[in-house]
């Protein structure tokens, strides 16, 4: 995930590189991992730096929203940006980093690292309510089983706030009689 781009900062504008990306297991934060990661990273040469296109799949992981148990979802992640030296290729002298820019940064050793970008991407397609299956049961409420392996023993719910409810519709039943 980091590549050496020296030679592509050499090139006149619109020079295209490719790049074949093959991980078998990226940790890019705690409890944030990818694996069998594979795909394709084009770079391409603008004014001011390096355009660079991520095209990638792989798996993550996580835990099912309903009943905890651990799964794996695909994931893919596409996406462009901008990447600016921090000094000039030939020279080595220090370049001027414009205010307020957002755009990732190569090192003075011209190194390209993936890694945030990843990170970022990844964060931001991970499923908010990841489920093992789509009629995962979850967890029992009072005792906490796993209502996939069957029903718990626990005797039907009753929730307070409809206490007072339950007592009127018991006085309109006896009122009926």
């Amino acid at each position: 995930m980091r590549y050496h781009v020296s030679h592509e900062l050499k090139q006149s504008v619109g020079a295209r590189s490719l790049f074949t990306l093959q991980e078998e297991h990226v940790l890019l934060q705690e409890g944030l991992a990818l694996d069998a990661l594979h795909g394709t990273v084009e770079v391409i040469r603008t004014n001011k730096g390096l355009l660079v296109r991520v095209q990638v799949s792989g798996q993550g992981h996580g835990q099912c929203a309903r009943c905890l148990a651990e799964l794996d979802y695909p994931v893919s992640l596409r996406f462009e940006e901008e990447f600016l030296p921090v000094a000039d290729v030939f020279t080595g002298a220090p370049l001027r980093i414009p205010e307020g820019a957002d755009n990732f940064l190569i090192g003075a050793d011209f190194v390209l690292d993936l890694h945030e970008p990843l990170r970022q991407y990844a964060l931001m397609a991970e499923p908010l309510n990841p489920l093992c299956r789509p009629d995962c049961a979850g967890l029992c409420p009072e005792c906490g089983r796993d209502l996939n392996q069957g029903p718990c023993g626990c005797g039907p719910r009753i929730d307070s706030r409809w206490e007072a409810l339950r007592a009127l519709a018991a006085r309109l039943d006896s009122e009926e009689e």
